[in-house]
């Protein structure tokens, strides 16, 4: 996405609350002015700081695509059906319907509607949604005569994202982030419905994350250890690219089936999105995500070890002294690659 020559159109700022508190929801009557300083803290903050292709999702419904609120209503807007102030009021009442979480906090809500950007091949237009939760305070200084003193204030640090969206004028797509999605991840799946499109980094890692589950229910050390060699010497063999499939047919011929699906489903609810079986990964990055997670090892009476990268082990002799000492002898290998 190019957004070097965005520019931001029009905005308006709505205030909502929690209904379950009894805080209301405050709609705007007209929108904002926004003036060439307003407008460069929203394009260096609010924009930059949301297009990247880690946050990249794409509206889902279980159904029907269109029955999903939140594109159906920017999709009216892209259309001409309804005007800006009114899609700005829809989205606020659709928000403050999915606000019901006792963790959820009242906040201002600014629509904002950015046109210029690019895909490579044609100029677009977007909206983005932010929700402002934690205000940040300030001191300012103010010259009077020659006389400088200090005062408070408080505002929205734009350059610091607590939830936001930027929804494109053409196809799903929507980048989306929740900084405080500890508390209730109501944002990505009630209030827009989205899930994350994967990439070859995240999908690298959230297969590492798998591998890194199934070993730790591995009970017997040297199984373990064997399931880790196996899975390594896997990926290192590929010149270039390893399925994902084949890592998790690797994992079965050590854990059930039905654990790695369990697996998979975890780390799907967790990362946002479903792992392709047919997706090619980079080899090294997932051999460079492997190392990181499998270099612990369990060698048994709830002890672990923490093992240098190429080094892997090869056995375990433990002695127990008959007055409560416990030794143990680690032999280790150096893996070749």
């Amino acid at each position: 996405m190019v957004i070097a020559e965005s520019r931001v159109e029009c905005m308006v700022v709505h205030r909502v609350g929690n209904p379950t508190r009894g805080e209301p929801l405050q709609l705007s009557e007209r929108t904002t002015m926004v003036d060439e300083a307003v407008s460069g803290l929203l394009l260096d903050g609010y924009l930059k700081g949301i297009v990247s292709d880690r946050k990249k999702h794409q509206f889902v419904h279980e159904t029907d695509l269109n029955l999903n609120e939140i594109y159906h209503y920017t999709r009216q807007f892209f259309r001409g059906e309804v005007d800006f102030l009114e899609v700005s009021q829809r989205i606020a009442k659709h928000l403050y319907g999915r606000s019901q979480h006792p963790n959820i906090s009242a906040g201002d809500l600014l629509v904002i509607q950015f046109a210029g950007l690019s895909d490579g091949d044609r100029e677009m237009r977007a909206l983005g949604v932010f929700k402002s939760e934690i205000r940040d305070d300030f001191l300012t200084i103010i010259d009077g005569a020659g006389v400088f003193d200090i005062s408070h204030a408080s505002g929205i640090n734009p350059r610091l994202i607590d939830k936001g969206a930027l929804i494109l004028e053409h196809g799903p797509t929507v980048y989306a982030v929740d900084r405080l999605s500890r508390e209730a991840k109501f944002w990505l799946d009630d209030f827009l419905k989205a899930l994350r499109v994967p990439d070859k980094a995240s999908s690298s890692k959230m297969l590492a994350s798998v591998v890194e589950q199934l070993s730790g229910e591995i009970e017997d050390p040297m199984q373990q250890a064997r399931f880790k060699d196996e899975l390594l010497q896997l990926v290192e063999s590929q010149p270039e690219e390893v399925q994902a499939k084949a890592l998790t047919a690797a994992a079965e011929r050590f854990v059930p089936r039905e654990q790695v699906e369990v697996a998979l489903g975890s780390a799907a609810e967790s990362y946002g999105f479903e792992l392709d079986d047919e997706a090619r990964l980079p080899a090294k990055g997932v051999a460079k995500q492997l190392e990181k997670t499998l270099s612990r090892y369990g060698v048994g009476h709830g002890i672990s070890v923490l093992l240098p990268s190429g080094i892997t082990l090869k056995n375990i002799q433990s002695q127990n002294d008959g007055e409560g000492g416990l030794s143990l002898t680690l032999f280790l290998n150096k893996r070749e690659l």
